[in-house]
């Protein structure tokens, strides 16, 4: 049998990762939220356009397909950042925070939508 040496870091240090998995798995978190909030928030815009009938109508769904296209990509890059290491994993995270910040802009000024 052989003896292997296991590293137990002091008591300290193991709260101090503890909790900073914690800050990361809810930033992580809210992100997630907020991605599905605004895709919830696209699907019921592009809805309700589907019943009305306006002139701008095409510029509009054009507008709807061009945020669902992009909400999926940001998705997609938050599911990436979550499989990553540091520090390129914070990097990913901040341009999904980016993405979302100019997505929710982007619904806000075309839409009048508040996002919070």
């Amino acid at each position: 049998m052989a003896n292997h040496a296991v590293w137990n870091p002091p008591t300290g240090l193991r709260h101090q990762s503890e909790s900073l998995q914690r800050v990361e798995f809810a930033l992580e978190n809210d992100l997630e939220n907020r991605i599905k909030n605004l895709d919830k928030l696209v699907d019921s815009v592009n809805s309700a356009l589907g019943y009305e009938s306006f002139s701008g109508k095409p510029h509009a769904l054009d507008l709807m397909n061009d945020l669902r296209v992009k909400i999926k990509a940001t998705h997609n890059m938050l599911r990436v950042a979550k499989l990553l290491s540091e520090p390129a994993r914070e990097s990913m995270l901040s341009r999904v925070r980016h993405s979302l910040n100019d997505l929710e802009g982007i619904v806000a000024s075309n839409f009048g939508v508040e996002m919070n």
